[in-house]
């Protein structure tokens, strides 16, 4: 990293612990003096003295700010105690304004009674300083529990901002042992703070709710389903505490340090369980290219996976549970690690290599995953997995694949030779997803051009625009979703028939001679949880043209299996 690039992460680090330490302070100031300060006074001022007080003048003030109506009492009142007459105009325990409950109109009304009809009321006087009074002491609960609430959700926030930006700084390294923390190490304090901030922050208005329902208003009940959510979320928290410490930090260790791009990414991982031969973890291995979609309040972070492969993992027993080591030869074509340009001319997408680890160990789901530092090189890493574990993984894999592609297209062995068939509607889901998108784009595009008729020409352009992406991916999903391929290899004849709802749309024909001549391509691809899926194509190449046998087959080593199985059916292997 340049100096520059320090030193622009330098400043952002600056605004952050600036930005969340305003939050924080802001936060910790309003449960102090809306919440505990009234307390404080309360408790204290329980062993003054009771005297008759005569209300001299009060109003109430009315502040109208941001649309909504905040409210204070000023008054003044006269009293005597040992002798002296005093003066004050301290009210009661609180200041300032504030709309939580009526507590203001209605001290506002006892204080205008009491002055219309010149009757006296009570007044607490503090016996070692009779200048200091209150001439309501009233204690609001609502005030205290909107006080602590509000602050700490402001607190909340602003010490979730510091943590983050300090776990920015160095989000992985472990200090002084050159191993790496799980991505996974503090999320679930996230998620259980994010729930706190739902129960917390509507909690005034629980103390209204009995009082609302009495008067008929049945939709303050709505209000309820912010601790109802609240309480899932943190709940979903405490679960992942629980199995993050059934499973323990699981520190990953890297060989070579960084990884190489070009050679080898590999490591150790311990895991505090003893795993069963039975038990097995997969491992993998992505290059993933980050970047922001959107802007202002709307920019988010994307993800977009360049590379990935997996293996399964090789597991050595330990005195403290397992140490799960793993290997992977890495492309050269990939990029290096390149961190986050926060200068206003960088770069604006950054890259990173993560390690993930899958599977179930004694019921529960086992899901841990690494950011690692991998650099262009060729070094070789000293752990290199047994040529029997990697040769029955591969094997394994290679079963897996084949029974997948069977899953997917149907093979049938007829009079005709090998029958290929790849059914209408499958991959229904990434389908759904696609039609759900267009239609929504081909709505907001038909809604403008209405519009455009009333409020103008530049209405049309932009429905034009959602018209040409939603129309277009509509018909081209429905067209997908109901055609049909069917495929026959006999000899070293291929030919195909194309059908949409039953109707056949064409034949083709050719010659299929050569292993050179049967293509697998990758079409679209989808990410789901972080894993990567490419929907496959199998061609076969006659006469300069591509001669489709099988299509949106998921996953690039199923379409590999069948690319195999098609050979060795035309002993082309």
């Amino acid at each position: 990293m340049s100096i520059e690039e320090q030193n622009e992460n330098k400043k952002a680090g600056v605004g952050g612990y600036l930005f969340g330490g305003i939050f924080l302070f802001a936060g910790l100031a309003v449960m102090m003096y809306v919440g505990l300060l009234p307390v404080g006074k309360y408790l204290l001022s329980g062993q003054w003295e009771r005297v008759p007080a005569t209300v001299l003048s009060s109003e109430l003030h009315r502040h109208r700010s941001d649309g909504s109506s905040t409210y204070s009492v000023t008054a003044r009142y006269r009293y005597s105690y040992q002798g002296q007459t005093f003066t004050s105009d301290q009210v009661g325990l609180y200041s300032g304004s504030d709309n939580v409950g009526d507590y203001w109109q209605q001290l506002s009304s006892r204080l205008d009674r009491a002055r219309a009809s010149n009757r006296a009321l009570q007044a607490w006087v503090n016996p070692s300083n009779p200048t200091q009074a209150y001439l309501d002491r009233t204690f609001r609960w609502s005030t205290l529990i909107f006080g602590l609430t509000s602050g700490g959700v402001f607190a909340l926030v602003g010490a979730g901002v510091m943590y983050l930006m300090r776990r920015g700084r160095d989000p992985q390294t472990v200090s002084g042992t050159g191993q790496y923390s799980s991505r996974e190490k503090s999320g679930h304090w996230l998620m259980v703070g994010f729930g706190a901030v739902f129960i917390l922050l509507p909690s005034p208005a629980y103390l209204e709710v009995w009082k609302e329902v009495s008067r008929g208003n049945y939709m303050i009940l709505l209000v309820l389903l912010f601790p109802l959510a609240g309480a899932g979320i943190a709940l979903a928290g405490l679960r992942m505490r629980n199995n993050y410490r059934f499973f323990g930090p699981t520190p990953l260790a890297l060989d070579p340090q960084p990884g190489q791009a070009g050679g080898q990414v590999g490591g150790s991982i311990q895991l505090g369980r003893a795993l069963s031969a039975e038990q097995s973890v997969t491992v993998w291995l992505s290059c993933i290219r980050c970047y922001y979609s959107g802007s202002g309040k709307d920019r988010k972070t994307r993800e977009s996976i360049r590379w990935q492969n997996r293996q399964r993992a090789w597991c050595r027993p330990v005195q403290s549970g397992t140490e799960i080591q793993f290997c992977f030869d890495a492309p050269a074509d990939q990029p290096a690690t390149r961190e986050r340009d926060r200068s206003v001319s960088g770069r604006k997408d950054w890259i990173r290599w993560r390690v993930e680890l899958d599977g179930q160990v004694q019921g529960r789901a086992l899901k841990r995953s690494w950011d690692v530092p991998v650099e262009a090189g060729s070094g070789s890493s000293r752990y290199e997995l047994p040529d029997s574990h990697v040769e029955a993984d591969q094997r394994d894999r290679k079963m897996d694949a084949l029974e997948s592609a069977n899953q997917q297209i149907e093979v049938e062995q007829t009079s005709e030779g090998l029958h290929l068939i790849s059914r209408a509607g499958r991959n229904l889901g990434m389908k759904l997803g696609l039609l759900v998108f267009g239609c929504a784009f081909a709505a907001v595009g038909t809604f403008l051009f209405i519009q455009a008729a009333e409020e103008g020409f530049m209405l049309y352009i932009m429905g034009s625009i959602f018209g040409l992406i939603g129309y277009p991916m509509v018909l081209a999903t429905l067209y997908t979703l109901a055609r049909r391929l069917d495929a026959w290899v006999r000899g070293g004849e291929v030919r195909n028939q194309r059908r949409w709802l039953g109707i056949v749309l064409f034949r083709r024909e050719g010659q299929l001679l050569s292993a050179d001549q049967l293509v697998l391509e990758s079409g679209m691809s989808s990410t789901s949880n972080g894993r990567k899926t490419e929907y496959m194509t199998l061609y076969a190449k006659v006469d300069g043209k591509k001669l489709r046998l099988a299509e949106g087959i998921a996953g690039r080593e199923a379409g590999e299996a069948l690319r195999e199985a098609v050979l060795r059916t035309l002993r082309l292997v």
